[in-house]
Order: C-alpha cells, then structure tokens, then sequence
C-alpha cells in the first residue's frame, strides 16, 4: 500500500507542479501581450501625431498676425457679424487666394472696405503687390440689401465714407 500511496501523492506532486508551470505561463504570456499592446499603441500615437504636424506644415496655412493684420474700426455703424458673412460672400476671407502671387491668386498688399450706410452697401479698395501709390488701386463692391456684388464703381464712391475693415498683406513688407 505504501507503494501505492507514494506513487498517487507523486502523480499529485507532478500534476501540481504541471498545473503550477501552466498558470504560471500564462500569466507571463497575458504580461507579455499587454505590454506588446501597449506599446504598439504608443508607438503609433507618436507616429500619428508626427504625421499630422507634418501635414500642417505642408499645407501653410496663412495666420493672422505672421501672413497678414485684420482690423474693423466703426463697428457702432455695421454690425461685425454683417460685415464678416460679406467679407466671406465676395472671398476676401480667403487668406490662401488674397496672398497668392500666381495667376490664380488675388496678389494683394492691401484691401481696405468702406461703408455707405445711406446706400447699404460696402465699397472695397484693392491694392496689388507692388503698387507704387495710393492712387494705386481697383474698386470693387457689394449691396447689403440686394445682396449682389457691384461692379464699374468710380473711385469717388468711397469718398468721404467711413473705413470699416483693413486687410494688409504682411508676407509684402
């Protein structure tokens, strides 16, 4: 019988320790995979972000104060709100096209904006690159009422009309 015995506790004893190595490997393999997680995710955190500012230096966006200045002044006679949904309308928000030098481009150095509060419409002023003076410049405009774009306005239909934004190109200067 003592042999008998001996040989069951020694099957117990090994099927312990079998049972011991197989928990214990498997805890190793979860640590194992969980840092292996881990890190992969890390890693490719890194590399997202590496790739996002990238791609933001690539497209240049134009910011104010290092590409171009905005200021609104008599803003108690528009509202900015008007004045900004007009300013979008007719792209000269769009600082990309406004500081463009190509052909496609708006090619601007200045755009000042006046307003006719009598006749509810905003007179624009360009100014090119390069221009030599202030009698340097195109006109353009746009009716708040009808809300349509004016074309073949003289440069006295700005005169004596209040300054309501400024645009300057500083990527110019």
């Amino acid at each position: 019988m003592k042999k008998i015995s001996f040989k069951t506790i020694l099957a117990d004893g090994h099927n312990l320790l079998y049972f011991r190595l197989i928990i214990t490997g498997l805890i190793l393999v979860i640590v194992i995979a969980s840092l292996l997680f881990v890190f992969h995710n890390k890693q490719s955190s890194v590399t997202h972000s590496e790739a996002s500012q990238s791609s933001s230096q690539v497209t240049n966006q134009p910011s104010e104060g290092k590409d171009y200045t905005i200021q609104y002044s008599n803003l108690s006679l528009i509202k900015r709100s008007t004045l900004n949904t007009v300013l979008t309308k007719t792209g000269l928000f769009d600082f990309d096209y406004l500081l463009n030098t190509s052909n496609n481009g708006g090619n601007n150095a200045k755009i000042l904006v006046y307003y006719n509060q009598v006749d509810q419409m905003l007179v624009f002023k360009f100014y090119q690159n390069g221009y030599q003076s202030d009698n340097d410049y195109q006109i353009g405009g746009y009716n708040l009422q009808k809300q349509t774009s004016i074309h073949g306005l003289q440069p006295s239909a700005f005169n004596g009309l209040p300054l309501v934004y400024t645009w300057d190109n500083l990527q110019t200067k």
